[in-house]
C-alpha cells in the first residue's frame, strides 16, 4: 500500500454479515449470467450494461425486489475505492506515457466522465419517473 493510504474497513451490524454477503453473491450471480448471455448471444452489449438491465426487467416483474440487493449492492458501492487502487498503480507504472500524452488522457477522462454522469442522470430520470407512475397506478 502506498505511503499516507489507508482504507477502513467498517464490520457490517451483527446479524447483517450473511446478508450482505448473499447479497454480493447475487449481484454476483446477476452478472455472471449476463456475461454468459453477452458472450454467446449478444457479444456487442456489455455484461454489465446488459445485468443491469435484467435487474431491472426482473424488478418490474416483481421476480427481484430491491431489498435483496440493497445491503450488498451499499457494501459494494462504500467500498469503491478499493477498485481504483489497479488505475492508480498503473498510473504509477507508466509514468512515461502518462507524460507524453497526458493531456489526451485527461481530455478522454473527463469527457467519458462527463457521459457517465448525463448516462446516469437520464437513467435516474426515467427509473423516478417509472416509479412515480407505477405508484400513481397503485394509488388508483
Amino acid at each position: 500500500m502506498a505511503a499516507g493510504l489507508s482504507v477502513t474497513v467498517l464490520p457490517a451490524p451483527p446479524g447483517k454479515s450473511f446478508a450482505v454477503v448473499a447479497q454480493v453473491a447475487l449481484i454476483a450471480l446477476l452478472w455472471l449470467g449476463a456475461d454468459i448471455l453477452s458472450r454467446r448471444f449478444l457479444p456487442f452489449v456489455p455484461s454489465s450494461l446488459l445485468g443491469l438491465g435484467l435487474a431491472l426487467v426482473f424488478m418490474a416483474c416483481g421476480m427481484l425486489r430491491r431489498d435483496w440487493l440493497a445491503a450488498g449492492a451499499d457494501w459494494l458501492i462504500g467500498e469503491m475505492l478499493l477498485f481504483f487502487v489497479p488505475a492508480v498503480v498503473a498510473i504509477v507504472q507508466y509514468a512515461e506515457i502518462i507524460r507524453s500524452h497526458g493531456l489526451a488522457v485527461l481530455i478522454v477522462i473527463l469527457l467519458s466522465t462527463v457521459c457517465v454522469m448525463v448516462c446516469t442522470a437520464v437513467a435516474v430520470d426515467v427509473a423516478w419517473r417509472f416509479q412515480a407512475r407505477n405508484a400513481q397506478r397503485k394509488a388508483s
